[in-house]
């Protein structure tokens, strides 16, 4: 009877060491720097999305698909197709629109699936780039990082996508992303009808 009794003893033993060990390992989490970098980039992976950027209470949302971009607030709207390396923008206030051609200059400058030109910025961090742990934002888990020394971002773990940026000057934006969610519809050139058109 002791023999069962020490032998289920040990057994309960093992099995709570294991399932510890297990615990400590995933919650233990270790990104290089070349890892987080990868991560955050494997962003562009995704083409199509929507992706909000809220600062000082002002909302814009950039939606994507394909190659259209189409990003608005409550000032402008503007439409974007890489492929066809044009660009339309409208003054919502002036009620008036230009339609450009990009040539490969405009389009790199223009042409960005994000708000804060998070390429650049995470290369020129090299590797200043340290995990602080995970975060939970917006129902989302995210991983904590620090840039540099004075900057640190919320990261979807899922996704890559920047969800929370804040500098030591105070600077702080959000970003909130649905992916698979663009329609066609969505990123369709508007009518232009009711604009003027600036030449």
């Amino acid at each position: 009877m002791k023999k069962g009794i020490l032998g289920l003893v040990t057994i309960i033993l093992v099995l709570a060491l294991i399932l510890g060990m297990k615990i400590i390992t995933s919650d233990n989490k270790s990104y290089t720097p070349e890892a987080i970098r990868k991560k955050i980039l494997s962003a562009y992976d995704y083409t199509n999305y929507t992706y909000e950027y809220i600062q000082d209470g002002e909302k814009t949302t950039k939606k994507v698909r394909g190659n259209i971009i189409v990003t608005e607030n409550d000032k402008t709207y503007s439409w974007i197709d890489g492929d066809a390396m044009s660009m339309l923008t409208i003054d919502k206030e002036k009620n008036t629109y230009l339609m450009t051609s990009l040539n490969s200059t405009t389009k790199d400058l223009l042409y960005k699936k994000d708000f804060i030109g998070i390429k650049a910025s995470i290369n020129s961090y090299g590797n200043n780039l340290i995990y602080l742990g995970d975060e939970s934002f917006n129902g989302r888990n995210c991983l904590r990082i620090r840039a540099g020394e004075d900057t640190e971002y919320l990261i979807d773990e899922e996704t890559g996508f920047v969800l929370k940026y804040e500098a030591s000057d105070g600077t702080l934006a959000e970003f909130n992303i649905e992916i698979n969610n663009v329609t066609e519809n969505d990123v369709k050139l508007p009518d232009l009808s009711k604009y003027d058109r600036v030449r």
